[in-house]
């Protein structure tokens, strides 16, 4: 006779969905770091949505020193100039492209949303990153505002 225990249902518990992506994320980078000790993959694209005619220096310049601060450097910075669907943002492709082809080792990013706010899009991003051994940092982590 089985236990009573045994087929009590517990509660489950609501993990925030921008936490756990940020858990992803660090995870792959993580991995990434173990794989390539040193120096020797540390070329990022430093990426940002900046409007029409707006300056987006301040904000490759703070990017910057965040890969600094990794033990990385931005090799290249890749601008679009509207949030639109990943599909049509030519600098993103661009990026996507670098690292795709080997000249970048990664991504670093103002937040989530300069890929997408939407948690299912971004996990795509981060999985296809991670699983080509790309970085991807984030001047203000998962579920920051």
């Amino acid at each position: 006779m089985a236990n009573d225990l045994t087929f009590r249902r517990q509660p489950r518990i609501s993990v925030d969905p921008a936490l756990r992506l940020r858990h992803l994320r660090r995870s792959y980078n993580d991995h990434v770091k173990e794989l390539f000790p040193g120096s020797s993959h540390s070329r990022l694209v430093s990426y940002v949505i900046r409007p029409p005619g707006a300056d987006a220096s301040g904000m490759q310049s703070r990017l910057r020193e965040l890969a600094e601060a990794r033990g990385r450097h931005v090799i290249y910075d890749v601008t679009d100039t509207i949030a639109c669907d990943l599909r049509v943002r030519e600098g993103y492709a661009e990026a996507i492209d670098m690292i795709y082809r080997g000249r970048a080792d990664g991504l670093v990013i103002p937040d989530m949303a300069t890929i997408t706010s939407n948690f299912a899009e971004y996990e795509q991003q981060v999985r296809w990153l991670g699983e080509r051994n790309a970085f991807l940092y984030l001047l203000r982590p998962e579920g920051h505002r």
